[in-house]
């Protein structure tokens, strides 16, 4: 279970193990938090929590404020001043990223970023140890000077900006509406929390630079700041870096804050909702209580019970059995002032919601007349406990050890809160979950927001310190990456372990040689097929009893078909490693692929594939390889298949699918976390070494076949908030030469970040877009690479200026300069061991280099390949591949407003695709 829209998630605090339970069987003893907590004369509360795992620094600020903050007519605007707050301050112009960014802040692997909700506003960065003073710097900069820095022009520039992640978020996404009419309907009219964070276009085209400097001054002040700072630094250290950027600042105003606010709804409330969505879908609201209440641990529970898993109440009662809806899922979200429950259930085409509200209904209640087993109330108590570990892996980021930390001191007021809340969910007893699912939970007082597919056509200060001095950057420190120790088992397959001790978690990781490109003809999306349904029944389990056996162990499985490779694997407490690598392994080597099972799985991947036709984003994802390789291409087809290729897919193709490619000496297990390579080995024989087969044949791969190039493909999405815009290129295979130069070329482009060309030419500079980013994806035999984004409508014409105005520049008026690619081998090398923080991520990383035969020591090579690369080897690479003219534009969009713009510009034929990349023939 996973909440969603939540500053409270369930985060993790930093700790340090007293006994951490192994393999071996050493005793479990809860963690210690380790923490500093002091407060300066301004009132600024700092936190320390030191951290050596990686060479790493963490920097991570919670402002007390968040929408409900907000006056009626300025709905929005905490979150539009977070995207202020980027926009440099007075001694360091410009862009904020780029500030970071020249500090080894991974934007890609989640090192820097902010977030507002509800209740706070979230800033966080994360860089090499020996940039902390230059973090701090920038940092306290901005909350000692950014009114110098505020003007009309900048605001202008990001409220067009998140005017345009409104319109990405909300209104080009299939119910994405859904949200706001909840909280409008949940809370009434002067309720904080009765209008969504994002606000609303009217109210952020209504924010003046006056309202800015008011609400900076309100609530950017040190006394309405939290702190933290984790990983690998000196604590004197840290404590005068702070005390000599953030001592001087002034304290502001006492505040008042918000009193618990709880809602009581009269009754039923229904909202019949007609939106241009694939199938009906239903969202049950109830007023829920606050963070850290009495009754929130419980109904946390409750959520698991009701939706986690198939064996779940609610998904083995609509998916399961009776088969009424595609997916079920719930989530329990605690404000700081109210909180609210919700349960989401998509209806398979042709049935009824308001069947399915009444399963639902029925549910519920009998979960409040009779309570939970205890079975329920111990398999999901053991899943919070895993998720509560697995947060513990980051040191910052979203969900970090900072994250919590802050969390804690924000609304509790005591970093320290992890033993008491460790407590409230073990004490979760089936009489508590009864009891809150009873009191909050009424089937009679709630919200229900029915979405039904529309089928109309159209619709209509001073400071003490002088901070015009930067800071230095630190010496960059060299990262050596994870020890990866292998051994081959009796039958052929591959074993990778690494030891990392410091949680008693394993990451557990099965990579085979089973992708896409292995597909029947005519039948694409087999390879994923059998992966939804590989868990489905072995010889001697039953699919439900692979779910609750698994539960019951605190986990559950997850993977996915790539083109060249599949992937399955799941994370789990180390003591239940050895338990689970046997219910894993009959899973992988067993399968039956019940025909009841496949059938029911089929509908629903034919139900995602519907949705997918519906989101822009993912229409041109599915569409841009077909472009790219060829549409009969292995490389071309989608993994996940198009409605007409898996409709013929039958389980007898799945079942030959897996007997064909699922063998041991094509396959890899990758194991990271809380284990020795001894230990792996014993377990791996035991669970896979009588598994015999040999190697999967090699598939041959043919050369590219793409559609012709110097035409735009446009997909008519009627009503589309935004227009998406892709542009792609032909690349190398992973093994040339040009890989890391042309990553290199790519970092300046639009993949090394915020500030790179494309982004900061369409966001910043223009406002047209809330994100423009470019990808470079090497296969085994050839690549692509693409630049992508989403573009308001009716600036579609001018976003595509400025897409081919970019890809012509990189090739030939505006090459990559000496401080560029300075800048991209920081950000790359700088930002590297970031990427090594999670046992999942590590465990990915292997799985990556094995999938393309190459050997361990890319993982090295990867973080200093890049200092080697000169200007010369750029400018060679980009010649070789930068060519607007072996473009292919991609259109997702609103064909009756922006085919005429598209035209004038004489970009080539205009080609017209519908969402599955067939030629539309035109009059």
């Amino acid at each position: 279970m996973k909440r969603i829209f939540s500053v409270l998630l369930l985060l993790a605090v930093g700790l340090t193990p007293l006994a951490a339970q192994t393999t071996s069987g050493t005793a479990v003893v809860d963690p210690k938090v380790e923490f500093e907590k002091y407060t300066l004369p301004n009132g600024l509360q700092v936190v320390l929590h030191v951290d050596r795992k990686l060479p790493i620094v963490h920097v991570n600020q919670w402002y007390h404020v968040g929408s409900k903050n907000e006056k009626e007519g300025r709905t929005g605007f905490a979150h539009l001043f977070e995207h202020m707050m980027f926009q440099g301050s007075k001694n360091a112009p410009g862009e904020y990223f780029t500030y970071v960014e020249s500090a080894g802040a991974n934007v890609r692997e989640g090192g820097v970023n902010g977030t507002t909700s509800q209740d706070r506003t979230n800033y966080f960065a994360t860089v090499p140890s020996g940039n902390l003073e230059y973090l701090l710097w920038v940092e306290s900069d901005r909350l000692a000077t950014l009114l110098d820095a505020v003007d009309v022009s900048k605001l202008d520039n990001q409220r067009e900006v998140v005017r345009n992640e409104r319109r990405q978020g909300l209104e080009n996404q299939p119910y994405g509406r859904w949200y706001t009419l909840m909280v409008e309907n949940l809370h009434p009219a002067n309720h904080p929390y009765s209008w969504s964070v994002i606000g609303s276009h009217e109210d952020l085209q209504a924010a003046t630079v006056e309202d800015v400097s008011e609400f900076f001054r309100r609530y950017y002040t040190p006394n309405n700041l939290t702190l933290v700072i984790a990983g690998d630094f000196d604590p004197a250290e840290a404590k005068r870096l702070v005390e000599k950027y953030f001592g001087g600042i002034p304290a502001g105003p006492a505040l008042d804050r918000p009193a618990l606010f709880i809602p009581k709804l009269e009754g039923e409330k229904i909202i019949e909702v007609a939106d241009r969505v694939p199938q009906e879908r239903t969202y049950f609201g109830w007023v829920a209580p606050p963070y850290f209440s009495a009754d929130e641990a419980a109904l946390d529970i409750a959520s698991t019970i009701l939706t986690d898993g198939l064996s779940s109440r609610l998904n083995k009662a609509l998916v399961y059995d009776r088969q009424l809806a595609t997916n079920i899922s719930s989530f329990n979200n605690a404000g700081e002032i109210s909180g609210l429950f919700a349960v989401i259930a998509n209806a398979r085409t042709g049935q009824s919601l308001e069947e399915i509200e009444q399963v639902v209904t029925a549910e519920i209640a009998k979960l409040a007349k009779s309570g939970p087993t205890a079975e329920e109330v111990s398999r999901a108590r053991t899943k919070w406990e895993y998720d509560f570990v697995t947060g513990l892996e980051r040191i910052g980021g979203f969900g970090g050890k900072a994250d919590r930390l802050a969390q804690y001191n924000t609304f509790l007021g005591d970093p320290g809160k992890f033993a008491e809340d460790l407590a409230r969910y073990r004490d979760v007893t089936p009489a508590s979950v009864k009891a809150a699912v009873s009191r909050w939970l009424d089937t009679k007082d709630r919200v229900l927001i029915r979405f039904h597919p529309e089928t109309s056509s159209r619709s209509p200060q001073q400071v003490a310190v002088d901070r015009s001095q930067v800071p230095a950057l630190g010496g960059d420190r060299a990262f050596t990456t994870p020890e990866v120790k292998t051994a081959r088992l009796s039958n052929g397959m591959d074993l990778y372990v690494v030891e990392r001790n410091d949680l008693p978690k394993v990451a557990v990781r099965l990579a085979t040689r089973a992708g896409s490109v292995a597909d029947p003809a005519g039948k694409a999306g087999t390879a994923q097929l059998t992966m939804a349904t590989i868990d489905m029944g072995t010889k001697t389990r039953k699919a439900l009893d692979i779910e609750t056996d698994l539960g019951d162990l605190g986990t559950s499985l997850f993977g996915g078909a790539g083109p060249e490779s599949s992937t399955i694997g799941y994370d789990v407490l180390s003591r239940n490693l050895g338990e689970s690598l046997q219910i894993f392994a009959d899973v992988v080597r067993n399968p039956t692929f019940p025909e009841e099972e496949f059938d029911r799985e089929k509908k629903r991947h034919l139900d995602a594939l519907a949705q997918q036709s519906n989101n822009p984003n993912a229409v041109a994802a599915r569409v841009r390889p077909m472009l790219t390789f060829g549409a009969d291409h292995p490389y071309g087809r989608p993994a996940q298949g198009l409605p007409g290729t898996v409709a013929a897919i039958t389980r007898d193709d799945v079942m030959r699918f897996h007997q064909d490619r699922w063998k041991p000496g094509s396959s890899a297990l990758i194991l990271a976390g809380d284990l020795t390579l001894e230990q792996a080995k014993a377990l791996a024989e035991k669970a896979f070494g009588t598994w015999s087969g040999g190697a999967a044949p090699a598939i041959s791969i043919p050369a590219p076949a793409p559609a012709p190039r110097g035409r735009v493909y446009l997909i008519d999405r009627q009503d589309a908030a935004q227009t998406v815009v892709v542009q792609a290129m032909p690349a190398p295979a992973r093994s040339s030469a040009d890989y890391y130069t042309l990553r290199l070329v790519d970092n300046v482009w639009g993949g090394g970040g915020f500030g790179t060309r494309l982004n900061l030419n369409l966001r910043e500079d223009k406002g047209y877009s809330y994100g423009v980013f470019s990808g470079f994806a090497p296969l085994s035999e050839a690549g692509a690479w693409w630049a992508s984004g989403g573009v308001q409508t009716d600036k579609t014409k001018e976003s595509l200026v400025e897409f081919n105005a970019e890809l012509q520049g990189l090739a030939t008026n505006k090459p990559i300069t000496g401080a560029e690619l300075t800048t991209a081998k920081e950000r790359w090398t700088r930002g590297y061991a970031q990427q090594f923080e999670s046992l999942g991520r590590v465990a990915g990383q292997i799985s990556d280099l094995w999938r393309f035969g190459l050997p361990l020591s890319e993982l090295q090579r990867e973080a200093t390949e890049p200092a080697t690369i000169t200007l010369q080897q750029v400018e060679a690479a980009t010649k070789r591949y930068v060519r607007p003219q072996d473009a292919t534009l991609i259109l997702v969009g609103d064909r009756a407003k922006i085919e005429e713009g598209v035209r004038s510009l004489n970009l080539g034929e205009i080609v017209i695709l519908d969402a599955e990349g067939n030629v539309i023939p035109q009059p």
